[in-house]
């Protein structure tokens, strides 16, 4: 693990985050490293960075519950029960778990791993029973929560090394959306510059009394407008386009415009993206309860939000025992024997 890596633990008590420097660095390396040619650009970008190493060290830390992975531990804990059908379907969703399978190959690889275990959870209204007062009714309308597309990325030796390797994930994620939005910004100036291009060459063509067979821009018929009239409105378009592009910039001037589009990026990502704890109350058939309902167990997890994407996750250990090979974990074939 980097150093960059190891940063990503809890909040500095006091000082300038020593992670800022490395983060700012990653930043341009991974989004644009032309941005480091932009006059104090690590300044100006800053304020976006530190908003999302908060937003990444925030989420990180909430990975705080450990839960044992394995089918022996189903029984007795709460959100490996509502998580997982039974107790069989865990081996199942392990064995296809590429980064743990890879992780326990590797040489820093102990007996066990910590893993960060992300699921979609989809609820859906059901009828069923309801204490209502004291007495229970049948036919009540009530909500079922349902876990499903398990998946796990982030695998580490420790609990805290999975901590910190969150935080790189979340961190390079809002890297991504940054980028993504650099590159829509990109596409839009292209298509700005096609746009004004063919403006230009029309009123040229009126200079010339000239015409096109065919009006790429979807308007009137040229014979039904006057030249003077039909010139005054090109050059209205082509002036609102030179404003339009304006904003992009070129050279140097674009560069500062894409400096300013990956901070306020980042810094958007602060209402954009939302990690935080989810206490739910299930029953055994995964129904969700009030807090005030004496009948099922709460269980703890981190929901994370954002544009396109909903999730919920958990913090597991995974033993190597309990890590299938060839279809059986070698707890299982032990059993066998």
């Amino acid at each position: 693990m980097g150093l960059f890596d190891r940063l990503f633990g809890r909040q500095p008590a006091a000082g300038s985050d020593p992670l800022l420097g490395k983060a700012l660095d990653r930043t341009v390396e991974v989004v644009e490293p032309k941005l480091a040619l932009v006059r104090d650009w690590r300044n100006r970008l800053a304020p976006g960075v530190t908003a999302a190493i908060e937003i990444a060290r925030a989420g990180a830390q909430c990975l705080q519950e450990v839960h044992d992975l394995s089918a022996a531990h189903w029984t007795s804990d709460p959100l490996l029960r509502a998580a997982f059908a039974n107790a069989e379907s865990i081996p199942r969703v392990l064995a296809r778990m590429r980064e743990l399978q890879r992780f326990m190959r590797s040489p820093e690889a102990g007996n066990e791993a910590y893993a960060v275990l992300g699921m979609v959870l989809e609820t859906r209204k059901v009828l069923g029973a309801a204490l209502v007062g004291d007495q229970v009714r049948r036919e009540v309308e009530r909500t079922q929560a349902n876990f499903g597309d398990h998946r796990i990325r982030v695998v580490a030796a420790s609990a805290e090394s999975m901590r910190q390797a969150a935080g790189v994930q979340i961190f390079n994620e809002l890297l991504l959306g940054a980028t993504r939005q650099l590159a829509s910004a990109d596409e839009r100036r292209q298509e700005l510059n096609v746009e004004r291009a063919m403006l230009q060459a029309r009123l040229r063509m009126m200079e010339h009394n000239e015409r096109a067979l065919l009006d790429d821009f979807g308007a009137r018929d040229d014979a039904a407008v006057e030249p003077l009239a039909q010139r005054a409105e090109l050059q209205r378009r082509l002036d609102e386009m030179n404003a339009a592009m304006a904003q992009y910039g070129a050279g140097t001037e674009g560069l500062d415009r894409q400096l300013e589009i990956v901070r306020d990026a980042l810094l958007s990502a602060r209402e954009l993206v939302r990690i935080e704890p989810l206490r739910l109350r299930l029953d055994t058939m995964n129904t969700v309860l009030d807090e005030t309902e004496a009948a099922g167990l709460p269980i703890e997890l981190v929901e994370v939000r954002a544009p396109k994407l909903s999730r919920v996750v958990a913090a597991v250990r995974v033993q190597r025992s309990d890590l299938p090979a060839g279809g059986l974990s070698i707890s299982a074939v032990e059993r066998t024997l």
